[in-house]
């Protein structure tokens, strides 16, 4: 029985990971900010994310630590969202390094989510060797998110950095949204349509944790990421053939600036892109479920109606 204990574990990402590993006889322990009793296999064991306490018990003899902690970037980034965005995401990384450095039997494992807006807005293919040299906010806080697990020193535990793209699920995160946008018809190109979108499937995504676990040679900076970014043009229109809607209205750089106001998300992060791919994950023999983004859009639509 392997234990896994997971941080930011009540979101989309890590109630994915749950879902994965839930029927493998595994003990899974999520750290919480909301008091949780025990179900399905799951304990919760309250945390603050910024200081030591009784929690950080959990983490000796564990096999693997996941740390997906971090407070959304789907917002307007004021001064206030930029401070959370921060201190979510490093305050956590700290504590985490200063809970394995404390226990007597450290995890043999720690996964730290990072993010893809590390690199610059581009159209040029990044892998895990290319220097990142963003520059812009949500760059500057994931450099610092990094450093911030690059700081502890933790010898006997194997660290991976995580870069996530975004991650395609049937029933939330960005899929959600543009579903609704495709079906009010829409679903034309955002902004000029050539911002790429660098992207995985949600099933793609734990097995690339799966695959990080059970190779113990691999460590450092991984990207989870399709092997096949695309335009946004593109991504709408796999959407607008899987949904059987054969026009979309584009949404121009104007409109999409307003409709961020409205909903109170900054447009940039639409109408931006980063052209992300990975070279550790099929250099080490992993072969994606779903690389292209026709095959992943269909299935992802079919398992949204499924549920509706």
């Amino acid at each position: 029985m392997a234990k896994i204990i997971i941080a930011g574990g009540t979101g989309w990402l890590g109630s994915a990971i749950i879902r994965y590993y839930l029927n493998a006889a595994n003990e899974l322990v999520v750290l919480t900010r909301t008091v949780r009793s025990a179900r399905d296999g799951v304990r919760y064991v309250r945390w603050d994310g910024c200081s030591m306490g009784d929690w950080y018990r959990e983490l000796d003899g564990a096999d693997t630590v996941i740390n997906l902690s971090g407070e959304s970037i789907n917002s307007r980034l004021t001064t206030a969202n930029k401070d959370r965005i921060w201190r979510s995401r490093i305050d956590t990384t700290t504590v985490i390094g200063e809970a394995i450095q404390q226990v007597l039997v450290p995890p043999k494992l720690w996964i730290n989510a990072s993010g893809i807006s590390i690199y610059e807005s581009s159209d040029v293919v990044r892998n895990e060797g290319d220097e990142p040299h963003g520059e812009d906010f949500l760059a500057r806080v994931t450099q610092q998110w990094e450093q911030a697990l690059r700081a502890r020193h933790t010898p006997n535990t194997r660290n991976v950095w995580l870069r996530i793209s975004a991650v395609l699920f049937a029933n939330g995160g960005m899929l959600k949204p543009l579903i609704r946008l495709v079906r009010l018809g829409l679903g034309g190109r955002i902004g000029n349509g050539n911002q790429y979108v660098s992207w995985i499937h949600e099933t793609d995504f734990v097995r690339v944790v799966d695959w990080i676990i059970n190779h113990r040679d691999i460590y450092g900076v991984i990207h989870a990421c399709s092997p096949n970014p695309v335009p946004n043009w593109e991504l709408m229109k796999a959407l607008r053939h899987a949904l059987k809607m054969p026009l979309g209205l584009p949404n121009y750089t104007w409109a999409a600036k307003i409709g961020g106001l409205l909903i109170g998300v900054d447009a940039d992060l639409i109408l931006s892109g980063r052209r992300i791919v990975s070279h550790k994950l099929p250099a080490g023999g992993f072969v994606f479920d779903y690389p292209e983004i026709n095959a992943a859009i269909r299935n992802l639509v079919a398992k949204s109606e499924a549920h509706a």
